[in-house]
């Protein structure tokens, strides 16, 4: 009976120890996030912004351990499955850091793309939604994504990148350092990436 109410009490502290992110530290995370999931599924622009909106609702919805895998998470799935193509999703589902991107460990919530990626690294520019989305599609009833077309396949239509894009790991300098490889195209700071997603919003619409 002991064991069993100092098991129920480090629950109930572990629920109570997980709080919320503010909305700029979910954004941030978002966008890092969607940034990989572009570079890496070959996302169009409409579905770049898309995957934006459903991992900022995904990440102000965790409030404690038990929403990591729970309602918010299993409406992430059901609203990617709207935006992503086929093997997109397929892919998707295979890649962890993206299926199951928060953890929590050391008493606080951890981000696994990070294991993959350096925190300062870029490779497209802010989507549109990173400027004015405030994440009103997770108070919906019904999915915000469903029934909509996310623009041409990758390869024809995908987000622009800053300075080209490179292989997770390898060096992103310009010229050659000793015992390093180099791709000879460089990817974007967090701060750049964020200029650009501004000087694109100020832009008008293509037509």
């Amino acid at each position: 009976m002991k064991r069993f109410i100092l098991t129920m009490v480090a629950v109930l502290t572990l629920g109570v120890a997980a709080n919320a992110m503010s909305y700029k530290s979910a954004r941030d995370q978002a966008f890092f996030l969607t940034d990989k999931m572009a570079y890496e599924l070959g996302l169009s622009e409409d579905q770049y912004n898309a995957v934006f909106e459903i991992n900022i609702d995904y990440i102000m919805c965790v409030d404690t351990y038990d929403d990591l895998f729970g309602t918010f998470w299993t409406r992430r799935n059901n609203e990617l499955r709207y935006v992503l193509s086929v093997y997109q999703y397929e892919r998707y589902l295979q890649l962890e850091y993206f299926y199951r991107p928060m953890s929590w460990e050391n008493k606080k919530f951890v981000f696994s793309i990070y294991n993959r990626y350096p925190k300062d690294r870029y490779f497209y520019a802010t989507p549109p939604g990173y400027q004015v989305y405030k994440g009103s599609n997770r108070y919906f009833d019904h999915s915000a994504y469903n029934g909509r077309t996310f623009g041409a396949p990758a390869g024809k239509s995908q987000p622009k990148p800053g300075m080209g894009g490179t292989q997770p790991g390898v060096s992103t300098t310009s010229k050659s350092q000793p015992g390093s490889r180099t791709s000879g195209i460089g990817v974007m700071t967090k701060k750049q990436a964020v200029r650009e997603g501004k000087t694109r919003m100020s832009q008008p619409p293509r037509r």
